[in-house]
């Protein structure tokens, strides 16, 4: 039994020491790379907002309900249409009142071409021109974003970039240790371009009906960066 117990502790120091000379026939190397292109924005952000009131609720469905429909018929991009209807009501002196109704109704664009966004605007207008001051809209302030498909693409095409240095430095990693370099590890961090907040304008009165000439946003060029923690192991 003493002897078999103390085989078993030479056999464990044995193994523990054939461990830590194997650990030291490879080396472990971790670098951070990073990959950075400037992109032109292809897509016009802008999000607008109506606003409509009305002493029947039906009413201000309808309104709401108009525009809906005209902004269908331009056959742009934009996501939304979702609309709330509610009682115009406060508070006064403790108490609550209400007097008909209000309902609102909002849209976020991606126009391709800064002229589109006059035929929505146009569209609107006539509205505000038919209802008066039952009916008001804002707009935010529009930008030139990079759409999401291109911004993917880009980051794939970095992302391979970053793969072809990442071999290349495991090549010259390894002739200065005299070792064979492999890549065991690549994990991203994307930065993508941040924008601006909307900055949100109230339509004024129309006085007369007229066609409208909005300003188009300069086009920004934005950076997408992407860093790479790489480890390798060099036998």
């Amino acid at each position: 039994m003493i002897f078999l117990i103390g085989f078993l502790l030479l056999l464990t120091a044995f193994t523990s020491l054939y461990a830590e000379e194997k650990e030291y026939e490879f080396t472990r190397i971790s670098v951070t790379l990073e990959e950075r292109k400037e992109l032109t924005p292809d897509v016009l952000s802008m999000t607008v907002g109506v606003n409509a009131n009305a002493v029947k609720e039906a009413d201000v469905i309808n309104m709401l309900g108009s525009v809906d429909k005209a902004i269908r018929t331009l056959n742009l991009n934009y996501k939304g249409g979702s609309y709330s209807v509610y009682k115009n009501c406060w508070w006064e002196k403790d108490k609550r009142k209400c007097s008909g109704y209000k309902g609102e109704i909002g849209y976020s664009f991606e126009l391709n071409d800064s002229k589109e966004q006059n035929k929505v605007l146009e569209v609107i207008d006539e509205f505000k021109e038919k209802y008066g001051e039952r009916l008001n809209y804002t707009v935010s302030h529009p930008q030139w974003i990079i759409s999401e498909k291109k911004t993917k693409e880009t980051e794939n095409e970095l992302k391979l970039d970053m793969i072809d240095t990442a071999i290349n430095f495991a090549k010259k990693a390894g002739e200065r240790l005299g070792r064979k370099c492999y890549i065991s590890s690549i994990n991203y961090d994307v930065r993508r371009p941040t924008w601006e907040p909307p900055f949100l304008y109230r339509a004024a009165p129309v006085m007369e009906k007229a066609s409208i000439e909005a300003p188009e946003p300069k086009k920004e060029d934005k950076a997408v960066n992407i860093k790479a923690s790489v480890g390798y192991i060099c036998r």
